[in-house]
C-alpha cells in the first residue's frame, strides 16, 4: 500500500532572497530610526535645545521638510518593514506592501523639495535596486 501523505511543502526562501530581505531589513530599519529621531527632534516641536549626534542625520531633511516629512517617512518606513516580513515569509503581498510606500519616500521629496532632490540619488538607486530585485523574484513567492 502507498503512502498517501500529500501534505503540501512549504517553499524554502531561496539564499539570495534571504540576504535581499536582509539588507531590506536594514535599509528600512535605518528610514525609522531616522524619521523617528527626525520626529523627536523636529524644531517645530522644540523638544531639544541642541539635537547633539543625531542632528547630523536628520538636520537636512528636519530644516528642508520638518515634522511632516519625520513623521511621513516613519509611518511609510513601518508599512515596508511589514512587507519586508511578508517578503520573508514568502507571500506575494509583501512586493507591494514594500514597494508601494518606498516609491512614495521617493516621490514625495521630489515634489516637496523642488530644486535639493539630488541629495537624494543615493536612496533613490538603492531603493529602485531593492523594488526591481523583489519584483524580479515575485514568482517565487507563494
Amino acid at each position: 500500500m502507498e503512502n498517501d501523505n500529500t501534505i503540501p511543502q512549504e517553499k524554502k526562501r531561496p539564499i539570495y532572497l534571504t540576504v535581499l530581505c536582509v539588507i531590506a531589513f536594514i535599509h528600512v530599519g535605518m528610514s525609522i530610526l531616522m524619521g523617528l529621531v527626525g520626529t523627536i527632534m523636529s524644531p517645530e516641536l522644540g523638544w531639544f535645545e541642541t539635537s547633539g549626534m543625531f542632528g547630523l542625520f536628520t538636520e537636512g531633511m528636519s530644516h528642508l521638510l520638518g515634522l511632516f516629512w519625520s513623521v511621513v517617512i516613519l509611518l511609510l518606513s513601518i508599512i515596508a518593514f511589514f512587507g519586508i516580513i511578508q517578503i520573508w515569509n514568502m507571500m506575494r503581498i509583501g512586493v507591494l506592501v514594500f514597494s508601494i510606500p518606498l516609491f512614495l519616500t521617493i516621490i514625495i521629496p521630489l515634489i516637496l523639495m523642488g530644486g535639493g532632490w539630488w541629495i537624494l540619488i543615493p536612496n533613490i538607486i538603492i531603493l529602485f535596486f531593492l523594488i526591481f530585485l523583489f519584483a524580479l523574484n515575485y514568482e517565487r513567492l507563494k
